[in-house]
């Protein structure tokens, strides 16, 4: 008989990655004045949503009450997903396959949870979709986040498989 191995490592790893991710973004708004558009904002709120919901997972699993994360790992997968969905419709209207205008200038939450009245700092929206000049290593910072999200969602997966072969 195997022993049950912990979660615990993986699931600090996508609560690191998902807040390193929305800290990385607002360094770089604040910081060197990059501004998100709508689809940025969105995407942050994915990573806050993935990152509370991995710390709830880790609690739930430290306290022993496994059952307890049985309807979290579904918000977990949800939050990650929607973050790569939108991350590529970011990156789609950026290189030309969809247009500008498929991006609404309101986060789709705006009338029911007006976090950008709450937080502005984090949750306003300044930028245009598909305007983005800013660049790493020679790749678009979508295609970055893209990426980084990717890498999320997959870390997602693979740890919900373990949680589930448990």
């Amino acid at each position: 008989m195997s022993r049950p191995t912990s979660l615990k490592p993986l699931l600090v790893l996508i609560t690191l990655a998902c807040f390193a991710m929305l800290g990385g973004a607002l360094l770089l708004q604040h910081l060197v004045g990059w501004e998100p558009c709508t689809l940025c904002i969105q995407i942050r709120l994915w990573l806050l949503c993935g990152g509370v919901v991995s710390l709830l997972i880790l609690a739930a699993e430290a306290l022993g009450l496994r059952w307890l994360t049985l309807p979290l790992w579904p918000l977990l997968l949800a939050a990650a997903g929607m973050a790569v969905y939108d991350n590529t419709h970011l990156v789609l209207i950026e290189t030309g396959v969809l247009e500008s205008s498929s991006c609404s200038p309101f986060p789709f939450y705006a009338f029911y949870l007006p976090l950008h009245d709450w937080l502005p700092s984090v949750f306003m929206s300044a930028g245009v979709c598909g305007q983005n000049d800013y660049s790493i290593l020679g790749l678009s910072f979508t295609h970055w986040t893209l990426l980084s999200v990717a890498l999320l969602l997959a870390l997602c997966l693979f740890t919900a498989w373990r949680a589930a072969r448990r």
